[in-house]
């Protein structure tokens, strides 16, 4: 609360997780699509991703679950810490223009 009485609410950051699907991660995260690609889980445009959880696509890639959601996740994270900064960017000085 500000000296004014106001509330502010932080942004949450969300991350992607073990049970959500393949697909949703790629969609909500694109940036996290590298990630899929450098683990040769060759998910991208498949049906199956529509139906694989994260989890499920670790186990049958044979891929360290643990080690490829803190690379997925920092993906995420620096993609939306990122679009932060661009949104803050993108809004208009509180200050008046110089004549």
């Amino acid at each position: 609360m500000d000296e004014n009485g106001q509330i502010y609410k932080m942004k949450e950051i969300t991350l992607p997780e073990t049970e959500m699907t393949v697909d949703r991660v790629m969609q909500q995260w694109p940036s996290t699509i590298r990630c899929f690609l450098d683990f040769n889980m060759h998910c991208v445009g498949r049906p199956i991703a529509t139906f694989h959880s994260v989890e499920e696509a670790c186990r049958e890639h044979g891929i360290d679950l643990v080690t490829f959601l803190r690379r997925v996740q920092a993906a995420a994270r620096a993609s939306q810490i990122s679009g932060l900064a661009a949104e803050e960017a993108a809004c208009p000085s509180a200050r008046p223009k110089s004549r």
